[in-house]
Parts: C-alpha cells; structure tokens; sequence
C-alpha cells in the first residue's frame, strides 16, 4: 500500500491510529494463537487425513495466515505508532511482506476454489489423476509469483500503476473468476442430486460408495465458499475506499475518508482470524483431529471409535458382495 500523508486534525489522527494500531495487536494474537494450533494439528496428523489436495492447500494458507498475523499485523502496528507520531515508520519491507503475505492468501483461496471446481465436475479425473504433490507445487507456485510480483516495488516502476494492476489482478480478477466457478459447482451439485435419489441412497451398493464421496466433496466445497466469502466480506471496504481515492481527490483530506481508510486496512486481517474456525466448524476431519491431538484422554476412544466404523464399514461391503455371489 502507498504511503498516505494525511491532512487531519492531531486529535482524530491520534484516536484513530493508537486505536487501530491497537486492534492491529490484538488480531496478531488472534491469528497466531489459531493457526498456530492448526498447523501443529496438520504436522501431526493423526488420522492420516491431511494427505488429500484440498487439505495441502488447507495447510499452506494456514501458513500463510499465520505469516500475517506474524509479520503483517506487527508491522502494521508499528505503522500506526508511527502514525501516531505524525512520521512515516513504513519501510521496503514492511511493503513487500505485506503485499507478499496478502497476494499469496488470496491466491490460495483461488486455488481452493480451481480445486474444488475440479472435485466436483470432474470427480473421476480428480480422484485418480489430482494428488497431493500437485497441491504443493501449486502452492509454492503461488508463493513464488507473489514473492516475485511484490519485489516489483524495489524497482522504478510507479506506483500507482503498479496498485493498479494489483488491485485488478488479485481482487477484480479473483473475486470475478470465483464467483463463476461457484455458481459451476452450484449448477453441478443440483443436477448430480438427480442420480442419487433418496429412495435408492441405502438400496444400491453400487451408489453408496459415490454417495459419500458426493457428500464429502460438496462439504469440501461449501468449506471453500465460506472461506471466499470471509475474505470478500474483509475486502470490500477497502476496495471501496481505492475506487474513492481513484476518482474522489478532494475526498482524500477529508476525516471521513483518513477513519474509513485505516478501518479498511485493518478489516483485511479478518478472515485470516476466521479461517481456522471456518476449517473446524465445517470439515469434521479437522474437528476430530483437533480432539485427538489436544484432548489427550479422549485420543483412545476417538481412535478405537474410528477404527471400529471403518472395520464395519469393510465388513458390511464384504458381506454385501457375499450375498450379491450367492445370488448370481
């Protein structure tokens, strides 16, 4: 983001940096003390179920998200003490991590979104052809043109050109791009519901198996929805208040603008808060893990629960194919 200088009075300049530096303080907490778990958990893996694509992907933006709580927001709050100060603290580095560590979350939630598009139209192709390793180089892809993109500022290219572009690569663009492959997997998830009537779900041992996958995809899928709609919801305000600095000049000294602006800035940290519980409401893999790795007297019980359902789950198929051969 460009350095501001602003044209407010010293007292809303004063409550409205010290507070928003504050609140800047508060959500690097926030993000590290829940991301951090959640990439103990995805280390561990207990169950063996963080192997998946979708939760490769799962796992880098949490590495992300804990790089923006831990780099993003103390830097940001650092700012707004300078801010405070009536100086300009904000260095290189603060403007590349920044650019960095945003690009590449709202990247990786594009990519949740290709991925999940994939899964769901085309579950054949994703299920025998899409694995893991092509999640990883995804997501080292994604940081690499980050990394690259946000270097662009040490050079002489100007700046607002460059906002520009990246305001229209990684928000219009994405938000844009998303928004299709949603209403995609929406159109395909009602049409696939034809094939597996309500009557025939128990019946048919030969949809049984891709009732569940049906069922755990479109779960997957709402999940990456909701993380989408997080970070839409966190960065709308502030894409308001770069089209009203692009085409309001006269806005840019006004009060309303300098408190919007800065509340803007900070509201972009809000999904990388609620990502984690978005993971552990949703997508019960998580949820079990979770209880394994930090509920240590219930590790036992939840794997012996778990291990039991999976053996009846073996023994019930064997048993239906049994019958199925004495009938032929």
């Amino acid at each position: 983001m460009k350095n501001e200088t602003w044209t407010v009075s010293k007292a809303t300049r004063i409550g409205t940096c010290s507070s928003i530096g504050v609140l800047f303080l508060v959500a690097s907490v926030l993000t590290v003390t829940t991301n951090g778990p959640l990439l103990f958990v995805i280390f561990k893996d207990p169950l063996k179920c963080f192997r998946r694509p979708f939760a490769v992907l799962i796992a880098g933006l949490a590495v992300t998200n804990f790089l923006f709580g831990a780099v993003v927001d103390t830097t940001a709050a650092k700012n707004e003490y300078h801010c405070v100060q009536d100086t300009d603290g904000k260095t290189k580095f603060d403007s590349v991590a920044d650019y960095f560590i945003d690009n590449s979350a709202t990247l990786l939630v594009f990519a949740l979104s290709v991925d999940r598009l994939l899964a769901v139209v085309f579950p054949f192709f994703y299920r025998y052809s899409v694995k893991s390793i092509h999640a990883c180089i995804a997501a080292v892809a994604i940081w690499s043109f980050s990394l690259a993109f946000s270097l662009i500022q040490l050079t002489e290219f100007p700046q607002d050109i460059y906002d520009t572009i990246d305001v229209h690569l990684h928000v219009t663009f994405v938000l844009t791009a998303t928004t299709i492959i949603y209403c995609v997997i929406h159109w395909t998830i009602r049409k696939r519901r034809v094939f597996f009537p309500i009557a025939s779900r128990d019946s048919c041992r030969n949809s049984e198996q891709s009732w569940r996958n049906f069922k755990r995809e479109r779960e997957f899928a709402l999940t990456a929805f909701l993380i989408l709609l997080a970070l839409v919801i966190t960065q709308i305000p502030y894409l308001v208040m770069i089209i009203v600095k692009a085409n309001c000049e006269s806005c840019l000294e006004t009060t309303w603008y300098f408190v919007g602006f800065k509340v803007s800035n900070f509201l972009l940290c809000g999904s990388v808060i609620a990502n984690p519980f978005l993971y552990a409401w949703r997508v019960k893999m998580f949820r079990n893990s979770f209880m394994i790795v930090f509920c240590k007297s219930r590790i036992r019980h939840k794997a012996q629960e778990i291990s039991l359902r999976q053996l009846e789950g073996r023994k019930s198929t064997n048993y239906r194919k049994e019958l199925s051969f004495m009938h032929i």
